[in-house]
């Protein structure tokens, strides 16, 4: 998830130290900070003179994503890439570049400019070198014993089961891994695609589906004019999206558990993002 300012809280615990340690360090006793809001991570808006960064704290299996926005940006994709990297005890900490524009919405134009960037990043992707900590396919973390309703947790165990019964006949490269509208920036003269913390390795379909989660069937059309994979794997876009509820079903059902309400107002946040998902994979 995406990062938006949050007036009256600076960070989270000792993260806040780090953070303030880190910017002195990197950008000396002038550079100054805004919190930001973010569901897995801390961060903060950095500014210093007339540079603005984003300052994010997260767990070091991060550092993959990073690496991948770092080598897109090197070919030419916006993607707020690292500028420095370090890893305090059990937390990553990144200087990211600040990426400036108006994040998509689910608009006819704007779903056709997500669905083409996603493609063209897609095929930018094939053959890149992967990190090493990235993710790889299959995915352990999708455990749907987490879910405590049995009708849901059947849905989302057969979603898994369909996902990894079909994996072996997609194409698999480096995924985004959350690609909502807010992801993409337009600034005006092309589309940045930033927030590459949850990027992973595995079927190119998990990005499309998450993708069609966010902004809705349409998107199918728009991946498919500039993505590296043809309409016979296009055809299991569906499974997938079935896939990605069965995993936004998990997600909330552990935060639940955990009562663990980062980057949220409250309870009802992740009460939320558990009945989208409901909806998404029983209707």
């Amino acid at each position: 998830m995406l990062f938006a300012i949050l007036e009256g809280r600076d960070g989270r615990g000792s993260d806040d130290r780090i953070a303030a340690e880190q910017v002195r360090e990197w950008l000396g006793e002038g550079a100054t900070r805004t919190p930001l809001v973010a569901m897995n991570s801390s961060a903060w808006m950095v500014s210093s003179g007339a540079e603005r960064f984003i300052l994010k704290i997260a767990k070091p299996s991060e550092q993959g994503g990073l690496r991948v926005s770092a080598w897109l940006a090197e070919r030419g994709l916006p993607t707020g890439p690292p500028m420095r990297m370090t890893v305090r005890g059990d937390r990553l900490v990144a200087l990211l570049r600040f990426v400036d524009g108006r994040g998509l919405d689910a608009s006819s134009e704007d779903v056709n400019l997500l669905g083409e960037t996603l493609g063209r990043t897609h095929s930018l992707l094939v053959g890149a070198p992967i990190p090493e900590g990235l993710d790889r396919w299959p995915w352990a973390w999708p455990d749907p014993r987490v879910i405590d309703e049995p009708v849901l947790r059947r849905a989302a165990t057969k979603a898994i089961d369909t996902a990894e019964r079909l994996a072996p006949t997609l194409t698999h490269g480096i995924l985004h891994g959350d690609p909502a509208p807010e992801a993409f920036l337009d600034d005006g003269d092309g589309i940045a695609l930033i927030d590459w913390g949850a990027a992973c390795h595995g079927p190119l379909l998990y990005d499309v589906a998450s993708a069609w989660c966010y902004s809705g069937e349409r998107v199918l059309a728009a991946y498919a004019r500039t993505a590296p994979i043809g309409a016979d794997e296009l055809v299991a876009a569906a499974d997938f999206l079935a896939f990605r509820w069965a995993v936004q079903a998990w997600y909330f059902s552990d935060r639940i558990r955990r009562h663990d309400l980062t980057g949220l107002s409250g309870d009802a946040d992740n009460d939320k993002g558990l009945a989208d998902a409901r909806r998404g994979l029983l209707g």
